[in-house]
């Protein structure tokens, strides 16, 4: 029994041994840990089935393993091409020779290189990269506008590359292993596992501890720490919350101006992405084996299906969406939506048209896929109807309980662990205007230019009056290229040389925000050179801290 398991994480050994412990008789503990174990290592992307169990110095030994089997892929197809590229008097051995040599001339320089060689042996370099990276259970990157097959192919020759990616895909796949043994629900471990939050906890800890080692200095001398730096961005948990409810106020006090109607939406996706009932944690029987990351693309789907037939009706609306797991780590997301007050119903008729579209005559399916409630500014303001929701995701501040009971603060923690592990964007505007533009205004103590559209602007965003900011701007439904004023992005230069920075794999010049644009003036937010004085040792998260 334990030769089945030794390759699994500690705590995931720990739950097999106890429910091996529980059964009945022996027959029926073998047979169910021998199911269950073929169950999760079909779970368990293969480059890491024999290292599930991996801690930090493991992972990059098999980045670099990784990395050299994709070394050796290109070595293979540079030796099978090397007659079409390689002086035609050399022989064989003399060819493959030259092969590591070559190697470099094909990824960094095609001088000696003819053109047409170089590019079929790139492509064919790539897709066999390709198969074996996705082979190993990791998607690999996939050339396009941004991402040239140069590039994409040094990535997948590139250790750090792998180590990010197995970093990602091991977390992934014990919180995945951890919902197929209906580890994660309001009974045994609420929004995420125990596991996935401690390692969290202890990742966070350490980070906060390595931005106080880390002192930037600017060209006047002045020096701050990285946690300094943070402590006043929007990274603060605090100061993000308070960001957003001042936003939200502001759309509220838009749609009073204006006369729109509030609605707060709920969607939910279908049975068979839920892994246990609410009420009792036990097991859903409809669950297909969806993952968080599945549930919200389902989600990420149906919105972007529902703007689609917006457009088409003309429908505009503004807001906030909120995406937050259900108690077995689910995602559903509430949206708070203000539109035109003849468009209210329509509206709602299309949310629920395509909410209902995959598996809308399911039982149930009517009353709790999708839920409408009406905003009475008489029985109380949008924002305070939110607040609790931005509250709930952050850090749980002002709130009594959460929603199943647990503590406000400790079920704030493992949202964001959740959120973490799973890649899942949190908050999102809806409309509106630039915020990017907002904070780029806040960063100015003061304003040069005597453009007294431009004052206004700035005035509203360093006061915090995100609607009069809004207004001032465009109004609230005015498309981006309309705005009064945009972000303003330039390349990246090297102080020390000149030359612009690029992209380490593909090449492509790095653009930065460097402040905003308006009436064809750049003007510069960003105005001081930083660069680090002194680093503290590099940290890792450790994966498997239970």
């Amino acid at each position: 029994m334990r030769e089945l398991i030794s390759h699994l994480p500690r705590a995931i050994q720990s739950y097999l041994i106890s429910d091996y412990n529980a059964k009945n008789t022996r027959f029926e503990a073998n047979t169910c840990i021998r199911t269950t174990t073929e169950e999760i290592n079909k779970i368990i992307p293969k480059v890491l089935l024999k290292h599930f169990d991996a801690g930090e110095e493991d992972l990059r030994l098999l980045a670099k393993d990784c990395a050299e089997s994709c070394h050796y892929l290109l070595r293979q197809t540079i030796h099978y091409k090397a007659f079409t590229f390689v002086t035609k008097k050399e022989t064989d051995v003399s060819a493959a020779l030259r092969i590591d040599s070559c190697e470099s001339e094909f990824l960094f320089s095609d001088s000696s290189v003819n053109a047409s060689t170089r590019s079929d042996t790139i492509v064919l370099s790539y897709e066999k990269c390709a198969n074996f990276v996705r082979g190993n259970g990791i998607t690999p990157p996939k050339p396009s506008k941004k991402l040239t097959f140069d590039g994409c192919l040094k990535r997948m020759l590139d250790e750090v590359w792998w180590l990010r990616k197995l970093r990602c895909v091991l977390r992934r796949s014990t919180e995945q292993v951890m919902i197929y043994l209906n580890k994660v629900n309001r009974v045994k471990g609420i929004y995420c596992s125990d596991w996935t939050a401690k390692n969290r906890r202890f990742q966070k800890s350490h980070q906060l501890e390595s931005l106080k080692k880390i002192l930037m200095t600017n060209e006047l001398g002045e020096q701050f720490t990285l946690y300094d730096i943070y402590e006043k961005g929007v990274s603060n948990p605090i100061n993000r919350r308070n960001e957003l409810m001042t936003r939200m106020h502001g759309f509220e006090e838009l749609s009073k101006e204006h006369g729109h109607l509030g609605i707060f939406v709920t969607l939910t996706c279908p049975s068979k992405y839920h892994r246990a009932y609410s009420r009792s944690g036990g097991e859903n029987p409809k669950w297909n084996g969806a993952t968080p990351h599945d549930s919200q693309q389902y989600l990420c789907t149906t919105w972007a299906r529902i703007r689609a037939e917006f457009n088409r009706k003309n429908i505009r609306l503004y807001g906030l969406r909120v995406s937050e797991p259900q108690h077995d780590g689910t995602p559903h997301w509430h949206l708070m939506i203000f539109v035109e007050a003849h468009q209210l119903e329509s509206c709602k008729v299309i949310i629920e048209q395509y909410s209902l579209e995959e598996d809308g005559d399911e039982p149930g399916a009517k009353e709790n896929r999708v839920k409408f409630v009406d905003i009475d500014p008489k029985k109380g303001s949008a924002t305070g109807y939110v607040a609790k929701y931005v509250s709930k995701n952050i850090d749980g501040a002002n709130l009594d309980e959460g929603i199943y009971g647990e503590n406000p603060i400790e079920g704030a923690e493992r949202v964001e662990a959740w959120a973490s592990c799973w890649g899942i964007r949190q908050f999102q505007q809806l409309g509106g205007v630039s915020v990017t533009v907002w904070r780029e205004m806040r960063r100015l103590k003061k304003l040069f230019d005597k453009d007294e559209k431009l004052q206004q602007i700035h005035q509203s965003a360093d006061q915090g009056k995100w609607g009069i900011f809004v207004t001032l701007m465009g109004g609230v439904f005015s498309k981006r290229k309309d705005q009064l004023v945009r972000p303003y992005y330039d390349f990246e230069v090297n102080k020390d040389t000149g030359a612009i920075k690029a992209n380490l794999f593909d090449g492509i010049p790095i653009f930065k925000l460097k402040g905003i644009f308006y009436k064809g003036k750049e003007i510069i937010t960003r105005v001081h050179q930083w660069r680090i004085e002194k680093i503290a040792a590099p940290f890792s998260s450790s994966l498997g801290v239970l």
